[in-house]
This record gives C-alpha cells, sequence and structure tokens, in this order.
C-alpha cells in the first residue's frame, strides 16, 4: 500500500536529543510526518522527571511518599509550604526542551529532505499532570488550573519559537485509563468530569493556528498498563467526543489510539476492533494505530492490522506503537521501528 505513515508517540532511549531525532529519522524517516524531540530528559520515567523539578524549584512537596514500582504506588504530592498551586509557580520544562530541539530539527531538515516533516513536543495534560501528582479526582479539581496555566505558558512561547513548524502532542493517560476504568459508565463519567472537554479547552486557550495531535494512553510505566480495554468502545466515544468540541481555529492533526497495553499485545479477538465503525474523527485528522509490538510475529501483527481496518473501514493513516520507545531497552526500540516500517508498507 506504501501511503500509511509511521507515528512516534515521543519518548526514546538515547543519550540526546540530537542521537534520538537521528535514530528515529534514519530509521523511518520517508514514513514520518512528525519528528519527535525523543524526551530524553524523561524518557525512562515519563511524567516523573517533572515532578521532581518541580520539587527542585519549591512548588511541590511530598505529601504521601511511594515507590515509583506502579503508578498506584507513586508519590502524591501537594503545594509546598501550604500555598495555592499556580502555574507562574511551575516550570514544566517544555520550552527549554524545544529551545533544544528546534535547532537539531533545522539542522536535520537542512541535510536531508525533510518536506512535509514537522517538529513534534509531547506533552501531558493539564488533568493527566494533575492526576499523576496530586492525586485521584480531588487532587485535580483542585489543582488543574494551576497545570493549565504552566502547560499554556510554554505552548504560547513554544508557538513564538517555531510557528508552524512545531506540532503540541497533547497526552491523555489519566483521561483514557479513567474511561478504561469505567466502561460502560465512561460515557456519563466524561460528561460529569468533563474528560474530554478539558483536552479541548486546553487547546482553545493556546494560540489560534497551533497544530495539535491527540495522543490517548493507558500507561506504560515499567512496560506496564494502568488500564486494559474490554474493547476499544471507550477510547472510540472519547476521541469521538474530543473531535466534536474541538476549537474551530486549531488544527487537531491527528488521533492516537493504544491497542496494546504494555506487555500486553493487541486483541486478535476482530469484536474488540468493532467499535471502530464509529469513529468520526473529520476531514484532515488523520488516525494512527498503536498496535505495534514485540510479542506478536510479523504475521499477526499484519493480520490485526488487517482487523483494525476492516473495522475502520478503511486503511489506517498511520501505525506506531501503544506508547513511547523510551520505557523499551534500545534494542527492542530498534526492532520495533524495523517492525512499523514493515507494517506501514504490507497489507
Amino acid at each position: 500500500m506504501g501511503t500509511r505513515a509511521v507515528h512516534f508517540v515521543g519518548s526514546f532511549p538515547a543519550e540526546s536529543t540530537a542521537a534520538a531525532m537521528t535514530a528515529m529519522l534514519d530509521s523511518t524517516g520517508p514514513h514520518l510526518r512528525t519528528l519527535p524531540t525523543g524526551e530524553t530528559r524523561r524518557y525512562e520515567f515519563y511524567i516523573r522527571p517533572i515532578i521532581d523539578e518541580l520539587v527542585a524549584q519549591g512548588a511541590l512537596e511530598s505529601k504521601r511518599a511511594g515507590q515509583w514500582r506502579t503508578s498506584r504506588e507513586r508519590t502524591i504530592y501537594r503545594a509546598a509550604g501550604g500555598k495555592k498551586l499556580t502555574g507562574d509557580m511551575m516550570d514544566l520544562g517544555y520550552l527549554r526542551e524545544a529551545e533544544e530541539a528546534v535547532p537539531v530539527f533545522e539542522a536535520l531538515r537542512a541535510e536531508r529532505d525533510l518536506t512535509g516533516v514537522t517538529l513534534q513536543l509531547g506533552m501531558p495534560t493539564d488533568f493527566t499532570m494533575a492526576f499523576v501528582t496530586m492525586g485521584a479526582v480531588g487532587g485535580v479539581l483542585r489543582n488543574k488550573k494551576a497545570f493549565t496555566d504552566a502547560t499554556v505558558r510554554d505552548i504560547v512561547a513554544i508557538r513564538e519559537l517555531a510557528g508552524d513548524d512545531v506540532v503540541i502532542q497533547l497526552e491523555a493517560t489519566a483521561e483514557l485509563v479513567l474511561m478504561a476504568q469505567t466502561q460502560p459508565l465512561h460515557r456519563l463519567v466524561d460528561r460529569l468530569l468533563g474528560v474530554a472537554r478539558g483536552i479541548t479547552e486546553l487547546a482553545a486557550a493556546s494560540p489560534p493556528g497551533t497544530r495539535f495531535g491527540v495522543h490517548l494512553c493507558l500507561g506504560s510505566m515499567n512496560n506496564k498498563a494502568r488500564a486494559t480495554l474490554r474493547n476499544v468502545r471507550p477510547f472510540v466515544d472519547l476521541a469521538n467526543s474530543i473531535v466534536r468540541q474541538w476549537p474551530a481555529d486549531r488544527t487537531l492533526t491527528y488521533v492516537h489510539a493504544p491497542f496494546a497495553a504494555g506487555d500486553i499485545p493487541p486483541s486478535a479477538n476482530p469484536k474488540f476492533y468493532a467499535p471502530l465503525r464509529d469513529l468520526t474523527l473529520g476531514e484532515g485528522t488523520g488516525f494512527y494505530a498503536g498496535l505495534v509490538h514485540d510479542i506478536p510475529s510479523e504475521a499477526e501483527q499484519l493480520h490485526t492490522l488487517q482487523l483494525i481496518e476492516q473495522a475502520l473501514g478503511r486503511p489506517v493513516d498511520g501505525v506506531a506503537t501503544a506508547c513511547g520507545l523510551g520505557r523499551r531497552p534500545r534494542p527492542i526500540a530498534d526492532a520495533l521501528m524495523v517492525r512499523a516500517n514493515t507494517l506501514a508498507t504490507k497489507g
């Protein structure tokens, strides 16, 4: 077929931004539409390094110590010194990541033909940051605005730095985990908590014309997902809700779905994917299927891709892993890039 893109979720096991971006480009260049930074300051532990920096900045302090062996055992934080948490207390580090990545991207673009490839910068949503950092729904309700303000401040600055050369990938882990855990009541949860609305409000608070992607995620701490899907209905309903509420003057470039769950490979049951028939992303928004996994054979992965595309009623726009490659050893990450190339061109 040759028309599917390869999408990298963002994190990559490399020693530097330049090494990560070069490795992804070397492996998959012709199939890339966006090139991530690699998130090399936080690739292995995702949000935890951001939280550690916020503690070092004096914005947060430990409320309940944890071991971080799993997301359930994580440390829960509160605003330091009994203060009310505000956005101006926090530097989330996304702008610094962009300032490092933009020159690397521009140099690579000057060396190679990167026509149609855009820099991709990933950031957890404000809901996910508040949920992981402060704990449960109560922590989110009290502290989400601070993370909103800090996130939007960085998006504004990144937009000024890179203009149309960047796609902001909003990473909604807590949102999809919550939907998966409450199925079949997930649509009620979305309405009551404004799960999808919060994602679209984050986009609406950003500068007009900003380009976004949405990565819906189940988590991958130590290659273990925080939740699993009975079928893809929670993803479909959440994605459709996001699209319905998406601000008209912001571009939704793609939506990415996780079909694996950490060390659990994608389902081989056609019924699992059947709800994809109801996915309505709209013109101009790509659908990236996160099915690439190291356990199934190539033949099994091709069959899974066929099941997905049969349920969807058309070819997917891109193939991807379910989450970033940063939580995997480099040899596995390299093998998964090869597998992604294969799935992009066959089927």
